[in-house]
């Protein structure tokens, strides 16, 4: 891969994802979008993966597809579209399997697919440049990359759906206000903000972590609450008899 449009940075257990493609704000056409998913099933294989930091170079996040790549494929955009969006979505799948922490540093135009992909993390941080836009009404196409999923779950289907529907810009401050994102800080700060965040959850404990995501990202709403409780039992009882949860008690209250 002579010009790779995704990057994978990886060192002590905290991993970078890099969208570097900022030419065409990072735009997904047909390559980089298997790009992304080769280097996602990389990061399900990493030994010792403590955290991963997914961000984007230049301006913008990621606009959403990339439709100068869709208009040259007009007589079988169909097919195209499709292996665009399998690639793209087997890639979300990746990412959002992860035990570990996912950190997403966003800003600029969000778009498209890149709306998907920008709020899949687990912790979001938004520059104060980040638009947020669905778009996909507006060139005739239906949400892609988990949005019709994502959103309404952190949004709730009202402010889901007239996100989709209308296209309505979201600004940083509203993503934040609105539940999509986690912090807003100013461009300049951004990626060290990021980082910042993916180091201190590297230095907590990886199990406690892992029972923790399981917890908050499997739906509750299909299980009663008799049933989440019982699960929550399981897994802290589980990580108290752990070596680890001894040693981070006893250090605890130690400082």
């Amino acid at each position: 891969m002579t010009s790779p449009m995704v990057q994978l940075h990886h060192d002590s257990g905290r991993a970078e994802l890099v969208l570097s493609a900022p030419e065409r704000s990072n735009a997904l056409d047909l390559d980089t979008a298997e790009q992304l998913r080769s280097a996602t099933a990389e990061l399900t294989r990493m030994p010792g993966l403590r955290t991963v930091l997914l961000r984007a170079e230049g301006r913008n996040f990621c606009v959403g597809g990339d439709l100068r790549s869709f208009a040259a494929h007009k007589d079988g955009l169909g097919g195209y579209v499709e292996a665009v969006a399998t690639a793209a979505h087997e890639a979300l799948e990746h990412l959002s399997g992860l035990a570990v922490p996912v950190v997403n540093a966003v800003q600029g135009a969000v778009a498209g697919a890149g709306v998907g992909l920008a709020f899949c993390g687990d912790i979001v941080v938004v520059a104060r440049s980040a638009r947020i836009r669905l778009a996909y009404t507006a060139v005739g196409l239906s949400p892609d990359m988990g949005s019709s999923w994502i959103l309404p779950r952190l949004l709730g289907p009202r402010r889901a759906v007239e996100l989709a529907l209308t296209n309505r810009v979201l600004s940083a401050e509203e993503a934040v206000t609105w539940g999509l994102a986690s912090h807003v800080v100013d461009d300049t700060d951004l990626i060290e903000r990021a980082r910042d965040i993916t180091r201190t959850l590297a230095e907590a404990p990886a199990e406690a972590l892992a029972a923790t995501k399981r917890l908050f990202r499997q739906p509750a709403d299909t299980r009663s609450l008799h049933d989440q409780l019982a699960r929550e039992s399981d897994l802290i009882s589980s990580l108290a008899s752990s070596g680890h949860a001894q040693d981070a008690i006893e250090s605890f209250l130690q400082r």
